[in-house]
């Protein structure tokens, strides 16, 4: 395993594409500047560092595949608690339902997910704020 892949991934967020490319870019003079667009530095760091808070509530890709999979076997840990006479389709045959209702319940959890993170997200949007970043993420250096 590599030890700076963590470091790799900090680095590759929302946040820091915007302030990186500010930084790369911002003494060139056809750059999007804050002042056009009534910004200070300091709250556009601050709504970025929420906006990533928000974005980063679902947790590492790690962390969702380890939840989905424990929410997955779920019903099969349940089924377990009863005899096998108890079992309407046969061991396989309930065994391959219980996954099955385990993985649409793991579906439903990340929807969910991904859903307040669209509402908060959508709460949270600035118009001011999301034009000058858009405008940022959209600036190509003239050579």
């Amino acid at each position: 395993m590599n030890i700076r892949e963590p470091e790799k991934q900090i680095l590759n967020d929302f946040e820091h594409k915007v302030t990186n490319k500010i930084k790369l870019y911002g003494n060139y003079p056809d750059f999007p500047k804050m002042e056009d667009y009534g910004i200070e530095g300091m709250e556009l760091d601050d709504y970025l560092f929420d906006k990533q808070a928000i974005l980063d509530m679902g947790g590492s890709s790690r962390n969702k595949l380890t939840v989905g999979g424990i929410i997955t076997l779920l019903p099969v840990i349940v089924l377990s608690a009863f005899p096998d006479s108890a079992y309407i389709y046969g061991k396989m045959g309930t065994t391959v339902l219980a996954i099955a209702v385990g993985l649409m319940l793991a579906l439903c959890l990340y929807a969910v997910l991904k859903a307040i993170i669209r509402f908060r997200l959508a709460r949270h949007a600035d118009l001011k704020f999301e034009t000058y970043i858009k405008a940022v993420l959209f600036y190509q250096p003239r050579q």
